[in-house]
């Protein structure tokens, strides 16, 4: 038998295609030599990502150290896609950052006040396909 997988790098283009159509992802942050990773609900717009969250590690994490790496993830039965995007998460607080935000339509999926938005701006995106 032989094996037929493969793994394509993805344009920067199908990299914010898959972003902008999952909804869930990963953020792992790192302060003081400890690694976190959280799953989150998203929007992805203008090649930035949008989180909502409320105070806890996350927030306080990223108020210490906002760099950042995210992940996303679209699996299916022979087709799969990973994307993986390194940046700074900012903690807004303008109106003017609130309002682009609040216009990306997030819903998050945990019945939950989460009054605080993050916003990342990647330095490095990268995407792969995997199909077998």
């Amino acid at each position: 038998m032989t094996d037929r997988s493969t793994a394509t790098p993805l344009t920067d283009e199908q990299s914010w295609e898959v972003l902008g159509l999952q909804k869930i992802g990963r953020l792992a942050t790192a302060v003081a030599g400890d690694v976190e990773i959280f799953p989150v609900n998203y929007a992805a717009t203008k090649r930035r990502i949008f989180v909502r969250t409320a105070p806890g590690s996350k927030l306080a994490e990223i108020a210490v150290n906002g760099r950042i790496a995210f992940e996303v993830d679209e699996i299916g039965t022979d087709l799969a896609y990973s994307v993986v995007l390194k940046g700074t998460a900012e903690i807004l607080e303008h109106d003017d950052d609130i309002t682009d935000a609040e216009a990306t339509g997030l819903l998050t999926y945990l019945d939950t006040h989460k009054p605080v938005w993050l916003r990342i701006t990647p330095t490095e995106v990268s995407g792969r396909r995997f199909t077998r």
